[in-house]
Parts: C-alpha cells; sequence; structure tokens
C-alpha cells in the first residue's frame, strides 16, 4: 500500500494567471489537500484537473492512479468516461443541426415518429425542445435500461421500444424532471433521418473542428488507438481497490451518457463556450444560444444552485457570479465540466470513483474558482473543509458496510425450491435474462452486459440485485401452482421460457 500512495503524488503545473500577470496562481496546496485526502481513504484513485483562464489553459493536476492493480498513473493522457456530461456536447450538435435547417425544434414526438401509436400520451405536444430541456413529461424504463446497461437492443428494437413511451406520473409536460430519455428519443430519430449516427454527427461537427484526438463515442476506437482508459472504483464496494464489473461498451454508449475524453481535451470544448474565446469552426451564435436558459428551476447540488437550465447546461449563481455546468455519474466515474462567462474561467474535473468523486469535485471546485476570484481565506477554508471529507469519508466506509452486512442478512422467503426459479426469461424487446443458482441459497442475473448476484428481498418470492453497482434494484418472481411463470425487475417483466 505504500508504493500504491507514493504514486498518488499529483503533477500539477501552474503558469502566471492572465488577470494579474505580476502574481502566479499558487495551485501547489490544493494539490496536496487532494494528495492527502486519496492518502486518508486508502483507495488512490485517479482524479484529473484541468483549469482554464482567459482562453487558456493556466492549471493541470493528475493525481492517482487510473489503474490500480497495474500501478498506472493519471496523465494528462488518461481517458475517463463521462457520463451524462456527454448532454451539452448532444445539445449543442442539435443546434448545429437547427442552424443548418436540418431539426425543428418545434417538431413534435408524434411527428418524429409518425408510425408509432403512444398510448396515453399527447406525442403532437411534446416537443424536441422539450426532449432536449427534461419537460418532456414522459418516462420509458425500458428504453433506458436497453441503451445505457444492458446493451441488448439494436436499430429495429431501439425503434420499437420508443412506442414504449409514456406519460410521466411525476412530471407533467412543461415540467422540469432530470432524465436520459429524452436524448435517448432524439438520437433515435438523428439515427434514422440524418444519414449519420449520432456517434459520428459529434465526431464531425465537434470533436474534429475543436481538435478533440482523444474523445470517442465509441469504447472500441479509444481501445483500438491504445488510450489508457480509467479503470471504475467506488469507496462503497466491498473491496474499493478492485476494479467495478461494470464497464461501459459500445453499446451501452448512449447520447444522453456516451463519451470519454482526457481532461485536455474537455478543456478545450469549455475554452470554446467562454466570450470571444470561440473556434471558427463552431458559430457564434449557436455558443451563445445553447447558453440561454429555457426552463426555471429552484434547486441545487451540492455547492451550485441551479436557476435553470440551457441547452444541456445548468445555470446558476456561484460564489456571486453566473456559472454554468454539467456533471456527470456512473458506476465508478463522476464528471465536471462548470464555466464561468464574466470571468472567463472553467474547470473540468474528473474521477474514476463514484463516491467520493462527487463531494472532492466539489472542494477542488470551491478552491479553484476561489483562488481565481482572490476569495479572501479561500486556502484556509479549504483546508478545514478538505479535513472534514476525510473524516466523512472514513464514516461513510463504515455506514456502506453496515448497510451491507443487513442487506446480505435478509433470509430468503421462497414459495418453491430454488432451483424452480432457475432458468431462461425473456422480453420481446429486452432480450434474455439468465437465472442461475449462486452458493447456497443465491441467484445469479445475466442479462446482457448486466451480471450479479442477487440478495433476498423484503417479500415472498422478491429479491434485490444490483447491476449497477451502489444501486439495488427489486426483482419479483410470479410464481402459482407449483411453477415459476415470470420475473418482473422494476416495471420490467420476462417470461419464463420452457
Amino acid at each position: 500500500m505504500k508504493r500504491i500512495l507514493a504514486l498518488c503524488a499529483g503533477v500539477a503545473v501552474a503558469v502566471m494567471s492572465p488577470v494579474r500577470a505580476a502574481t502566479p496562481v499558487d495551485f501547489a496546496p490544493l494539490s496536496s489537500l487532494i494528495e492527502q485526502t486519496k492518502a486518508a481513504t486508502g483507495l488512490p484513485s485517479g482524479t484529473a484537473v484541468v483549469v482554464v483562464k482567459g482562453g487558456k489553459v493556466i492549471h493541470e493536476g493528475y493525481y492517482g492512479l487510473a489503474d490500480i492493480g497495474t500501478g498506472t498513473p493519471v496523465t494528462a493522457d488518461t481517458v475517463f468516461y463521462i457520463a451524462s456530461a456527454t448532454k451539452p456536447f448532444f445539445a449543442l450538435n442539435a443546434l448545429q443541426k437547427q442552424g443548418a435547417g436540418e431539426l425543428d425544434m418545434a417538431m413534435s414526438l408524434q411527428q418524429m415518429f409518425p408510425q408509432t401509436r403512444f398510448d396515453g400520451l399527447d406525442a403532437e405536444a411534446i416537443t424536441v425542445r422539450d426532449l432536449l430541456t427534461h419537460t418532456a413529461g414522459v418516462d420509458n424504463t425500458a428504453l433506458v435500461w436497453a441503451t445505457a446497461f444492458s446493451g441488448v437492443h439494436d436499430s429495429a428494437s431501439r425503434r420499437a421500444l420508443v412506442a414504449g413511451t409514456q406519460r410521466d406520473p411525476d412530471a407533467a409536460h412543461g415540467t422540469f424532471r432530470y432524465t436520459n430519455l429524452g436524448y435517448n428519443l432524439l438520437s433515435i430519430w438523428m439515427d434514422q433521418h440524418n444519414g449519420l449516427p449520432w456517434q459520428d454527427q459529434l465526431q464531425r461537427t465537434l470533436f474534429e473542428p475543436l481538435g478533440m484526438r482523444h474523445t470517442s463515442t465509441r469504447i472500441s476506437t479509444a481501445e483500438a488507438a491504445g488510450w489508457p482508459m480509467a479503470a471504475p472504483y467506488s469507496l462503497a464496494s466491498a473491496q474499493p481497490t478492485t476494479p467495478l464489473y461494470l464497464r461501459k461498451a459500445d453499446d451501452t454508449m448512449q447520447a444522453a451518457g456516451g463519451m470519454v475524453a482526457t481532461a485536455p481535451d474537455l478543456a478545450r470544448f469549455l475554452i470554446a463556450q467562454l466570450p470571444g474565446e470561440g473556434n471558427i469552426a463552431l458559430a457564434r451564435e449557436i455558443i451563445t444560444r445553447s447558453q440561454q436558459r429555457q426552463v426555471a428551476l429552484d434547486s441545487s447540488y451540492l455547492d451550485f444552485a441551479r436557476d435553470g437550465y440551457a441547452w444541456g447546461w445548468y445555470t446558476g449563481q456561484y460564489k456571486g457570479h453566473p456559472l454554468l455546468h454539467h456533471f456527470g455519474g456512473f458506476a465508478g466515474f463522476h464528471a465536471h465540466l462548470s464555466f464561468m462567462p464574466d470571468q472567463n474561467i472553467a474547470l473540468v474535473v474528473l474521477n474514476n470513483e463514484d463516491v467520493l468523486g462527487a463531494p472532492l469535485t466539489n472542494l477542488i471546485a470551491d478552491h479553484v474558482y476561489g483562488l481565481l476570484l482572490h476569495e479572501p481565506g479561500i486556502t484556509s477554508s479549504s483546508a478545514a473543509r478538505f479535513l472534514a471529507l476525510q473524516a466523512k469519508a472514513a464514516q461513510m466506509q463504515a455506514n456502506v458496510s453496515r448497510q451491507r452486512e443487513a442487506i446480505q442478512s435478509r433470509p430468503w422467503r421462497r414459495s418453491l425450491p430454488r432451483d424452480h426459479f432457475v432458468g431462461r426469461y425473456v422480453h420481446p424487446l429486452l432480450g434474455e435474462m439468465r437465472v442461475e443458482a449462486a452458493g447456497e441459497q443465491a441467484l445469479r442475473l445475466r442479462w446482457g452486459r448486466l451480471d450479479a448476484v442477487a440478495s433476498a428481498g423484503e417479500q415472498m418470492d422478491q429479491g434485490r440485485v444490483e447491476f449497477v453497482p451502489g444501486w439495488g434494484s427489486w426483482l419479483t418472481f410470479q410464481a402459482g401452482e407449483g411453477q415459476v411463470r415470470s420475473l418482473t425487475f422494476e416495471t420490467l417483466t420476462f417470461q419464463r421460457m420452457p
């Protein structure tokens, strides 16, 4: 462990601040705080930090390990999965399509899919704008699980799954409710009507013009190019230094969360967002429009107030200045993109850990923006917050361990012997889920990319499964007359095959 922690030392490069050219910006205290936090938790997962000021990168810091098992450190070349931080890219591409006359933001869901019958849903009222601003008021559990998690889908099944879109009982049309679904639906339409998959659209309209040479919407591209990729870890895992089993593949990279990139590449995208710093290949008027608030909100996430949502960006005030941001979270990863237009400041933070990643990034942002805004006492206040996070992390691990023990100690309640539940279960659009015996009492479930051992549920013939590590879902078997007929995962029912 001493050797591993020694490799956590960050690589930090700071240059003169464009705001106060005579005074260098000292990021060394921040680097020390990040390193201390990783050492205190005993989990040397990786963190990449890039700070932009005045259209230039003024600081890069790389800490911890991209792969703990091999001792591979995080560097400027390390590629991270950025999850929902994909949304600003996809939304900007959509605005570019609109500017070229290839997409109408007022087009309705029914016009997008004229042959589809939407039961119990006014598909004529829902527009592309609604889909991109999370105000469509729709839900489709099957489509989301297929495209983001199981990977069991193709172009035909995706189109068929669109018909399962229904009214969201918890959010009326016009009401903001964050979801991946709108972006998924629009990407399916784009694939049909633009003659080019959405993945290739982003490559041509954004990645190439901005010089993002280590960014892709396909895992296979990154692997073929030999890009060093960060492995996923979690402080909440039973074995935190072992990578999580769930890895992204091409078939689970979807429009609402389907990019891998390096921190410097993402900084290029943020530089293009800043006033007067755009790339000639990206029209300034489209960049400006993408940042205009479309929906009013009154919410927050950690230190970040959110007063609205633009096109793939949350808007709000941070330390007294307008800030646009979007984060991304998935098993083993947390990504942060933010920028302050009136100060020409931007920040990228990437982590290959999913529990400590969010609060750690929150404190990194506090320190970085505090420094560049010349906030009095930022170094000392930041140090106190990092120390509190270290103590909280230790308590968090203890709490998670107790919770895991309580879940795993629940006894199974079955109406039939366990072997009656073993078998193949099929959904007409979502493929096959296999149920196998595991250990003395448990059941193992395999569904496409997903593979997990279920623990006992709270009710008869019920189990709890973490297909996504750290995210438990109920699994209920329907049994009667001496046999198991089907299983329901969340709201999705699979029929048992003979």
